[in-house]
């Protein structure tokens, strides 16, 4: 199975994220299997890690004003929260 991809805007300093914890969080999925939902958002518990490889799928950064990092960081989605209910 690929590697999935996804993005989040982090509007803290960077050091201020939890790894290996679980956090709520919002990402937006890159690698959809029907690239109409590319860039879909949604609300997820998550832990994230600075390691590439430590979870299974890649996690990019982006900067309060979408300057992206240079490295991707690793995530593994636990659950999808619906905020809405």
């Amino acid at each position: 199975m690929a590697r999935k991809e996804y993005d989040t805007f982090v509007l803290t300093d960077l050091a201020l994220i939890p790894e290996d914890k679980e956090m709520e969080l919002i990402v937006r999925d890159l690698t959809p299997a029907d690239r109409r939902y590319k860039y879909r958002s949604t609300f997820a518990m998550a832990m994230v890690s600075k390691s590439e490889s430590k979870y299974p799928d890649l996690l990019w950064v982006r900067l309060g004003r979408g300057q992206l990092q240079e490295k991707p960081w690793s995530i593994k989605i636990i659950k999808e929260v619906n905020k809405f209910s």
